[in-house]
């Protein structure tokens, strides 16, 4: 018989996750990657990631967390930025924030002075 744990949710937005709930995740996937599935032992690290990305919405909570090992939790983060980005740019044009990129006008490069060559040496002066 076990006893039923409280699920552990944030008091603010940078909150550490604690240590034992990172052993319950841990325990929780097997110690496996949820990406790839590989065992998170020796070499391998584990990190603790937000299933829906924090960034996007998704709760500091311990039902939000699952097991990645770092190489698929860099994958996973790269995702989640793309993802952000598409929609953000999608709500902000919805509203009409959304202003479009203008070329910017410069004033261009000033005509250089002539340049003295062999076909064209430099005049002397008496």
């Amino acid at each position: 018989m076990s006893r039923e744990l409280p699920e552990w949710i944030a008091e603010h937005d940078n909150q550490a996750i604690p240590t034992r709930v990172k052993v319950r995740v841990f325990d929780r996937a097997g110690g496996r990657c949820a990406a790839c599935t590989l065992a998170i032992v020796g070499g391998l690290r584990p990190a603790y990631d937000h299933i829906q990305a924090f960034i996007n919405g998704g709760s500091h909570r311990e039902s939000n967390l699952q097991l990645l090992c770092v190489p698929c939790h860099a994958l996973k983060t790269k995702t989640d930025v793309a993802e952000k980005s598409v929609i953000y740019r999608k709500r902000a044009k919805h509203i009409g924030a959304f202003a479009p990129r203008q070329k910017i006008q410069s004033a261009g490069f000033r005509k250089a002075a002539p340049q003295r060559t062999a076909s064209r040496p430099l005049e002397r002066r008496s």
